[in-house]
């Protein structure tokens, strides 16, 4: 099951030591690598990523085909015909979509022809319905058509040998109807990757019991699940585990047997009950412990044997952030994708901001759009508990390392999870 490329030897480093963000994501992408692949049917390809390039085995459309419903005809058989002087056809036939267009059109004839349908031997041109007035087996033509007129030809979208897809493209509905037009189905895809989740904490019950005193609602366990679907895995375990080094052994050891990939939950600070550092330690490396950002500082990259693990902190909100920097990048390398990142855009603050410099704020906001561009509404409080500040959230604003103010008005990135309705990046 592994997807682990290399690891270097067990690093935490100095006490006070903190790796940068833009570090500590390529230490985490230099530990995965693509997964295998399979083959599935193109209509359940949505969202998956081609494992290699495809080609077309023939060119679309496949044949001369007719862009509209009228009468195929000769050109030299029209003249220079108008409504006043119109010229007069025999209809010889019919050719239907799906008919193989063998009636031919001989001087002086002309065959109705439906839009799709294969353009019959002997014909140049198409001329619409509307231009047309038929009596009986006659055809009265009202305007000249020009050469190939209404003509799709063969080949005109796609030519035969031509790469349509490449590999590592994602696969939408467009990507999807050509694959299909060209019959390439089943395809190989990469295959998702198996995340085994693992949450950890003495005071978690389910989000569907009614907590005791002290106890809270499993609610990482449901975002991970989410965060690892949207991102393209396959989640496999969502276990809660109770603080205790022995448990904390046992569900490490049992989630890295089927998977591709680890992630927790909480236990991955320096507390009396924080087990996740040493049990990873012990039963493979640990490669990367603190990174230089807020919220999300604790972050552990290493392995269970040779399946890669990443352990986030327990609150909610740096478990978005978090998993955003680190998890999803990785899941995406590990579909086969280059372009791992969430894209970005540049905004004006309409809010002021303060921190301590030393770390990478991600600060969550809202985005609109107005004459002057984008602007950046921070989305409330910001602590990593208050899980409201993750609603109607459009993505996080970079509040660089060594800043410590912000006026409203200044410039910053945003990292994009989503934009307002009916608004796309420009």
């Amino acid at each position: 099951m592994s997807s682990v490329t290399s690891w270097s030897n067990s690093w935490i480093g100095p006490k006070n030591h903190m790796l940068t963000v833009e570090d500590a994501r390529s230490r985490v992408l230099a530990s995965v690598a693509a997964v295998g692949t399979e083959e599935v049917l193109v209509a359940d390809a949505l969202g998956r990523v081609a494992a290699q390039g495809l080609s077309a085995p023939h060119g679309l459309p496949r044949f001369d085909n007719s862009a509209m419903d009228g009468y195929a005809v000769k050109l030299e058989d029209c003249g220079a015909a108008s409504p006043a002087a119109p010229a007069e056809l025999l209809v010889v036939g019919e050719v239907r979509a799906g008919d193989p267009g063998d009636v031919e059109v001989g001087p002086g004839a002309a065959v109705r022809i439906m839009t799709g349908a294969p353009i019959p031997p002997g014909a140049d041109a198409i001329v619409p319905v509307e231009d047309t007035e038929e009596s009986g087996d006659r055809v009265l033509i009202k305007a000249a058509p020009f050469p190939g007129a209404h003509v799709r030809r063969a080949g005109g979208d796609v030519l035969e040998g031509s790469v349509v897809v490449g590999a590592g493209t994602v696969l939408g509905p467009g990507e999807m109807a050509l694959i299909a037009s060209l019959g390439l189905s089943p395809l190989s895809v990469y295959r998702r990757p198996r995340v085994s989740i693992v949450v950890t904490g003495d005071e978690l019950v389910s989000p569907e019991e009614v907590p005791g005193p002290g106890q809270i609602r499993n609610s990482n366990s449901v975002a991970l699940q989410a965060l690892v679907r949207a991102a393209g895995g396959e989640p496999l375990v969502f276990r809660s585990v109770p603080d205790g080094l022995d448990e904390t052994r046992a569900a490490f050891a049992g989630a890295a047997k089927e998977a591709d990939l680890v992630i927790s939950s909480g236990g991955v600070s320096m507390g009396r009950y924080d087990f996740v550092r040493d049990v990873i330690g012990e039963l493979g490396r640990i490669d990367l412990w603190r990174v230089a950002m807020q919220p999300g500082k604790p972050v552990v990259l290493g392995a269970i044997g040779d399946v890669p693990f990443l352990g986030l902190p327990g609150n909610p909100v740096s478990i978005h952030i978090g998993f955003e920097q680190f998890v999803r990048p990785a899941l995406k390398r590990m579909q086969g994708m280059s372009a791992v990142l969430r894209p970005t855009l540049r905004a004006r603050l309409t809010e002021a901001l303060d921190k301590r410099p030393g770390r990478l704020n991600f600060v969550r906001v809202t985005l609109a759009r107005d004459d002057a561009g984008w602007a950046a509404t921070p989305t409330g409080p910001q602590g990593s508990h208050i899980q409201s500040s993750l609603l109607n959230c459009h993505g996080v604003a970079r509040f660089e390392i060594d800043e410590s103010h912000l006026d409203p008005g200044s410039d910053v990135v945003v990292e994009v999870w989503s934009l307002p309705e009916e608004e796309t990046v420009t």
